[in-house]
Order: C-alpha cells, then sequence, then structure tokens
C-alpha cells in the first residue's frame, strides 16, 4: 500500500506545488486540503497558537482520521492547521513545513525552506530556490503534446513573463525593452514561446498582444501551454520576480536566463546570486545560447535529505 501524505494550504496553485511536487519526489499518493483561518487566526496566523481546534472556518477540508504518514504544509495559513494536526496525530503523521513558517522550525518535524531565506535549525534542510512539480518525464510528456507550436522544429526560446508583488509594480518599459530583442531573434530563426502570468500588468499584456503573428503568445484561452514551453525549450528567459517560475526553469536542461528588474527583494536578489556563482543562470544579454546544461536537482535533494531525517 502506497504511503499517503496530505497536503494542508489556502489553496494558491504556487504553495500547492512546492509541496506537491515534493510528495511525488517523495513517492507518496497526496491528498490536497484545502484550508481557510477564522478570525483572528487568519490575521495572527503563525502567532497566534491557541485555540488551535476553532482557527479553521467550517468551510475547510475536513482534517479527519485516518491520518496520514505524512503532512506536508504550505503557505502562512497552513501553519496553525498543521500544527493542530501534529498534535492530533499524536506522532502518527510526520508533519514538514515548506517554506519558512516565520515560527521556530522546531514546531514541525522538519522544515524545507530556500536557502535564501536565510533558516537555519538541526531539522531545517535549505534548497536553492523552491521545489516544484517538474520532473523528466513531465517535461518529455509536453514536449511532445505541445510539439505543434514549433512545427518546423526550430530552436525554441521559451519566455516567461511574472508581473507585479506585493512590493513592487512591474514596470510597463518592460514591453518596450524586451520585445525589440524577440522580433530581432524571431527573425534570425528563433521560435519564440512566451506566456503571461496572471501578474503582468495590462499594459504589457496589451503590448504582446501586438507582436508579429510569428511569435506565439499563449491568449489565456484553452490548456495552460507552460508545461509545454518547459519541454519544448532550447533556452528559457524568465522575468526574475518569481523564485518558483525560476527553480521550474532550472529543473530543465536548458539554459536560463534572467530579465533583470528595476526592483526585487534582497532575498531574491541572494537567489539570483547563488544561482550565478553555480553557473545556472545568467542575466539576459539578448545573445540566448541552445547549449543543453544539467538540471538542477531541487527536490531529489530536498527528498533524499528528508528521508533521512525523519527516516521516511
Amino acid at each position: 500500500m502506497a504511503k499517503r501524505c496530505w497536503i494542508i494550504s489556502d489553496g494558491s496553485a504556487g504553495m500547492i506545488n512546492q509541496a506537491w511536487g515534493l510528495a511525488e519526489t517523495l513517492g507518496y499518493e497526496v491528498e490536497v486540503k484545502k484550508i481557510s483561518l477564522r478570525q483572528p487566526w487568519e490575521s495572527l496566523s503563525p502567532y497566534l497558537r491557541l485555540g488551535l481546534s476553532f482557527c479553521l472556518r467550517a468551510d475547510s477540508d475536513p482534517l479527519l482520521p485516518p491520518y496520514p504518514d505524512l503532512i506536508l504544509a504550505s503557505g502562512r495559513r497552513a501553519v496553525l492547521p498543521a500544527l493542530y494536526l501534529k498534535h492530533l496525530a499524536a506522532g502518527h503523521s510526520k508533519v514538514v513545513y515548506v517554506q519558512d513558517p516565520r515560527i521556530n522550525p522546531t514546531h514541525f518535524d522538519a522544515v524545507v525552506c530556500p536557502a535564501h531565506d536565510r533558516l537555519s535549525g538541526p531539522n531545517v534542510i535549505q534548497t536553492i530556490g523552491a521545489t516544484h512539480r517538474i520532473t523528466t518525464e513531465k517535461l518529455q510528456e509536453a514536449r511532445a503534446k505541445f510539439h505543434p507550436l514549433n512545427p518546423n522544429n526550430q530552436p525554441v526560446l521559451s519566455v516567461i513573463i511574472g508581473g507585479s508583488t506585493k512590493k513592487f509594480e512591474m514596470d510597463a518599459s518592460l514591453a518596450d525593452q524586451l520585445i525589440p530583442d524577440l522580433v530581432r531573434l524571431d527573425q534570425q530563426g528563433w521560435r519564440i514561446l512566451v506566456t503571461l502570468s496572471r501578474r503582468t500588468p495590462s499594459t504589457i499584456v496589451r503590448r504582446f498582444k501586438e507582436v508579429p503573428a510569428s511569435i506565439y503568445v499563449w491568449d489565456g484561452r484553452g490548456e495552460n501551454p507552460y508545461f509545454g514551453l518547459l519541454g519544448l525549450a532550447d533556452a528559457i528567459l524568465v522575468t526574475c520576480d518569481s523564485v518558483s517560475m525560476i527553480s521550474e526553469a532550472c529543473a530543465t536542461k536548458a539554459p536560463v536566463y534572467l530579465y533583470k528588474l528595476s526592483q526585487v527583494s534582497k532575498k531574491h536578489t541572494r537567489f539570483h546570486q547563488s544561482l550565478l556563482q553555480i553557473q545556472r543562470v545568467q542575466w539576459w544579454d539578448g545573445k540566448p545560447k541552445a547549449d543543453p546544461v544539467t538540471p538542477l536537482r531541487v527536490n531529489e535533494k530536498a527528498a533524499a535529505e528528508l528521508r533521512s531525517l525523519l527516516k521516511l
């Protein structure tokens, strides 16, 4: 019988994918438990740890026994339900938090978080970037499925555009600076495949809708080709605002180019620097090369250390 894992999350795709990718690498059968918090826990999580039996709203998925072998929690709202489950499961379930929990990591059996968060401890596993759901098999499947996006078998530059965050607004000048590069590469024989984020400012979205028809830009309709763009890529250009997007790009064999933005956090800067130091990424200079590189094995490293630490 396969070992069972619950993923505790508020439903954010980014948070779920980080935990899910780790669970899949460990070989666990996954069930996602979507939760939401009542007040005052919603506002005070993860610091208010009293009365946890009352912290969940009625629309949360039930957290009832039999409890799984492993619980992976990700996202600020998942901290308190994870601690509550650790109490209820009474040692039956190993409880692991993915990311920085903002509280002492000893509250959990283990914490898996990026090294740029600068969290340390005997039960803390540091990673270069975020865990994810990208695997060699999924990339191969996506490459075959989305091959019609590259009918002439050209070298592919996949372009992944993020967007504004809570801390900064993505400047519309990005389109003015980047689109000429893409048009030039398109004319030089590259197949340009572009996907935008839900966070991408509307001004930038409009500009990308005006590029030549020979450049593919996903319009948001139909199946999301994101995995296809990763699988087809001979080179990847990604804006430097998202740790998850960069981590996923680095899980491929394609060289990864970071598009520099005017504002990024200190944590993002540390993350970029860690990848530059191991020569897994380079800053965009408008001259991509289609030379395969060694994928960054974040999931495999985290899973191996977690098995060793928790005797999974």
